[in-house]
């Protein structure tokens, strides 16, 4: 018997043949969608798909150009915002100038109170896993309220909170000349939009947030609007810029509910909230919703540039274009859903459950893009989160045992989720 020929052996595609064609497409196609996210997320961190208005822009919108202003005085003309020193002072008066102003130009169906306390008192705080015990006197806190001219003095209200003191050797333009300028803005659109909101609006300009928030203490235990407060809106910044972040949300899942229906620019994550608690430092939140009173509201942060935090480089150049834009539209439309009367009363209806004994768990949200935001209750989540655990153990049985139709192992799913354990016998 002749000798058997050797299998012929395949050629390997030569470099630049058919295959490696396809492969070369496909890794051009997989590097060009990288890059084109990465330069995506690249914008929307930095907000450069936010356009900042001029100060020339219409007196109805809000505008970034006309926060720069106020800012340009708050944390250039005035030298240092520090507690004790007279530009803290000056920033006082000229806050308190620019909303009398406001007031004597405010239409009758607008009723504008303007008043500038002296706030005292003590309290003791935990900061850093050691107790600490704080005494104070005459801080001083600049507060306007805005509502119709029909309301009544004890009606539910919406506090707006910022501080305009700046640490030691800081400008402050960011921490948080930005935050104070930016509510000095939303205060004139409250009143030249013509828009009247149907729940008071009070605006806290507190004078003495670094030194362990003293001037917010002062304000929710001695001003005779405290117990108006059904919700808060805190602004903040440990950064220049950028995403203005949606950091701690409370008691319950109803502030961050509202902020999910109605921010331009969704800017949230539930996980900074969790991670929050190892940060070194804190915010007048903890006053309103954890340690004073437990009010719902917001903390709502700039955190991109945090080299600048608390250094003589948070200034006026290196705020990022379009964030303070960002953050007042979010504000103004902010404003209008927690002075909504159905959703204040929403709120109420939530208080008297969690008294009741019926505990809101929370919430799990974030944003994608700024374009839209994902929620859902905790409660679910133990569901969504579980599946990738499920399926992963279910698998191998699927493949081991083919014959059992999907639906009898979708059904077997369904019962793990529930905590019980089923079989089903498929002929």
């Amino acid at each position: 018997m002749p000798p058997r020929a050797p299998p012929r052996r395949r050629p390997a595609p030569a470099a630049g043949g058919p295959g490696f064609g396809d492969s070369a497409r496909v890794l051009l196609a997989l590097a060009a969608l990288y890059a084109a996210m990465s330069l995506l997320a690249y914008r929307v961190i930095h907000m450069r798909h936010v356009a900042p208005l001029g100060a020339d822009a219409p007196r109805g919108n809000f505008s970034e150009g006309r926060v720069l202003q106020h800012l340009r005085r708050l944390a250039v003309d005035i030298p240092g915002r520090q507690e004790g020193s007279p530009g803290l002072e000056a920033a006082a008066q000229y806050i308190k100038g620019e909303l009398q102003g406001l007031a004597a130009r405010a239409g009758p169906e607008y009723r504008i109170e303007v008043e500038e306390t002296l706030v005292s008192g003590s309290f003791s705080m935990m900061f850093l896993r050691h107790r600490v015990t704080l005494g104070y006197r005459n801080h001083k806190n600049i507060v306007m309220r805005v509502s119709s001219n029909v309301s009544e003095d004890d009606d539910p209200s919406l506090l707006v909170n910022g501080h305009f003191d700046s640490p030691l050797g800081s400008p402050g333009a960011a921490d948080c000349g930005s935050c104070v300028a930016s509510m000095l803005e939303l205060s004139r659109l409250l009143i030249d939009s013509g828009w009247v909101p149907p729940r008071p609006v009070i605006f806290l300009f507190n004078g003495a947030e670094e030194l362990f928030l003293l001037g917010s203490h002062g304000f929710i235990k001695t001003h005779r609007w405290n117990r108006t407060i059904r919700a808060f809106i805190n602004i903040e910044a440990s950064g220049s810029g950028g995403t203005d972040l949606v950091c701690q949300s409370g008691p319950g899942s109803w502030p961050s509910r509202v902020y999910a229906q109605t921010a331009k620019y969704p800017m949230a994550n539930s996980v900074a909230q969790d991670m929050f608690g190892i940060i070194p430092g804190d915010t007048d939140y903890r006053i309103f919703a954890e340690d004073i009173t437990n009010i719902p509201g917001l903390d709502i942060i700039f955190v991109l540039g945090g080299y600048f935090y608390h250094t003589s480089y948070d200034t006026l150049e290196n705020l990022l274009p379009g964030s303070i834009q960002a953050r007042g539209e979010n504000l103004f439309n902010l404003v209008k859903a927690f002075t909504n009367p159905m959703l204040l009363k929403e709120n109420e209806i939530s208080n008297k459950a969690a008294k009741d004994g019926i505990e809101d768990v929370g919430a799990v949200f974030f944003d994608y893009l700024t374009w839209f935001m994902v929620f859902y209750s905790r409660d679910i989540s133990l569901i969504l989160h579980s599946l990738p655990i499920a399926i992963f153990l279910l698998v191998p049985l699927f493949l081991k045992f083919p014959n059992i139709t999907l639906m009898s192992w979708f059904v077997t799913l369904l019962g793990f989720m529930r905590g019980k354990t089923e079989m089903w016998n498929v002929h």
